[in-house]
């Protein structure tokens, strides 16, 4: 029919796209920046499954370029940029693998990015003075890195060579920057990151500063060894004693310089009072341990207000310098250093505080420093988490030290500490029997817990020798 539409024929077919047009609707590959960038994100969340998957897929893409030189056309310059991106990929899915328990995973990739780095620079001065530049200093720190994490997941000797190399590069990166520092150079922002405000010699001391605490943080980690792993060894007191006094001359020599911060925080001042007490040198461990307080006091009283433990010296500032010194108090509250140390510096504390002979003059102004200091420690940790049943009896443990004892406030955290033991307990037991957990691991937490509650208990008055409780325990 004129002008009708003309009927396909039962043979034809609808026309399909060509390869080249499919092609073409393919999703083009996300590059490798934006990987990198989201992996950085997903670390920053904690969110260690996605970051790690996105770090991997970073490392084979960096990898199969740094192996092949198809990424960089060959370039020897690209090629070598690549190997570097590369070690830093795996140098943090070895961070992320350490955090998630994978120690076997975390020291391949630790071991592979030290490897990709190649050989250390020479350090005599000639090369030193030809290399003074913040990006030596930086690659040098990255190095460091490396090998104290690597340290950190060893044991014995094979910690204690990663540590010594850590060590080494760590104090090259510090001589390159006091060269830099003291020939009137500057960091640039683009270099470094900082704020809009900091200035580039700001930014240089930051850098020396933070690397100052790392080697005194490493020089603890030596010193640590020699008084658990390798306490066995001829010269282990030596060497400890070595280590330690290697930590206080960095912070000595930046005070020397006029440097604002030092480099021995509370931890190096930690680990010498815990060498004190090995010794039974009671009285050195205990002016150690209060110089280890001393350090973090300004953050721990600030912390402990907030649940009214806080140390009210009847001094309070007003108006300005009021709002300074709250200044002062968030700044030193968010540097405090980590939870776990904290407890070990109040049970540091205790047991110097119960070490004090009764009877010799001065000693209950000591035993009460140390009971009060603890108590200011353990109210940081009870701000920042009130779930941890050892503060909560560590609490007690430093009322009940304090001459005279303070009962009543002792029997409260020690209560409670009790309460938090029986919730456990009962939850536990309740979830015994039903298949999905260890039943000889049960078991044994909860030998422990009932451990812990005996001692508890005992603090109470309330446990007899006979196991049976008094009346009022039911």
């Amino acid at each position: 029919m004129p002008g009708g539409r003309k009927k396909p024929s039962r043979g034809s077919k609808k026309s399909k796209p060509s390869r080249r047009d499919g092609a073409s609707d393919r999703k083009k590959p996300v590059p490798l920046e934006e990987v990198l960038g989201r992996a950085e994100t997903a670390m920053e969340m904690s969110d260690v499954d996605t970051a790690l998957q996105l770090f991997a897929y970073a490392a084979g893409v960096l990898r199969s370029r740094a192996e092949s030189g198809g990424g960089s056309g060959g370039d020897a310059g690209a090629q070598e940029k690549d190997r570097g991106a590369l070690s830093t990929v795996l140098g943090k899915m070895g961070e992320l693998k350490a955090s998630n328990g994978d120690v076997d995973g975390a020291r391949s990739d630790f071991l592979e990015a030290i490897e990709l780095l190649g050989p250390s620079a020479a350090e005599d001065d000639g090369e030193m003075e030809g290399n003074c530049s913040v990006e030596a200093a930086q690659s040098s720190e990255v190095r460091a890195g490396l090998h104290l994490y690597l340290g950190q997941l060893s044991t014995g000797p094979e910690a204690l060579e990663a540590f010594r190399t850590g060590v080494s590069a760590l104090e090259r990166t510090m001589r390159i920057l006091e060269r830099i520092q003291s020939s009137g150079g500057e960091i640039e922002d683009a270099v470094m990151e900082g704020s809009e405000e900091e200035t580039g010699a700001a930014r240089t001391e930051r850098f020396l500063s933070e690397t100052r605490r790392q080697l005194c943080a490493a020089h603890c980690s030596i010193a640590e060894l020699y008084l658990t792993d390798l306490c066995e060894e001829p010269d282990a007191e030596a060497a400890c004693e070595a280590a330690l006094k290697a930590a206080l001359a960095v912070d000595e020599a930046a005070s020397a310089s006029g440097a604002v911060n030092g480099g021995a925080g509370p931890e190096v001042w930690a680990t010498m009072a815990n060498f004190r007490l090995s010794q039974s040198r009671v009285s050195e461990a205990m002016e150690c341990i209060l110089k280890a307080y001393d350090r973090m006091r300004v953050g721990c009283e600030a912390m402990a207000a907030l649940v009214e433990l806080g140390n009210v010296d009847g001094n309070e500032k007003q108006g300005g310098e009021g709002g300074a010194r709250e200044l002062v108090e968030v700044d030193a509250a968010s540097s405090l250093p980590e939870y776990g140390f904290r407890i070990q510096t109040a049970k540091l504390l205790l047991e110097c505080a119960s070490l004090q002979p009764k009877d010799n003059p001065g000693a209950t102004e000591a035993i009460n420093r140390c009971a009060q200091s603890a108590t200011q420690v353990l109210g940081s940790l009870l701000a920042e988490n009130d779930e941890i049943i050892e503060v909560w009896y560590l609490l007690g443990c430093a009322f009940a030290a304090v001459l005279p004892p303070n009962t009543d406030a002792a029997n409260y955290y020690w209560e409670n500490a009790l309460e938090m033991l029986e919730r456990v307990k009962k939850g536990l037991e309740e979830s015994m029997g039903d298949g999905n957990n260890d039943e000889e691991e049960d078991e044994n937490e909860l030998e422990a817990i009932e451990c812990q509650m005996v001692e508890v208990k005992t603090k109470l008055g309330r446990y007899k020798d006979d196991g049976e409780e008094d009346m009022d325990d039911s």
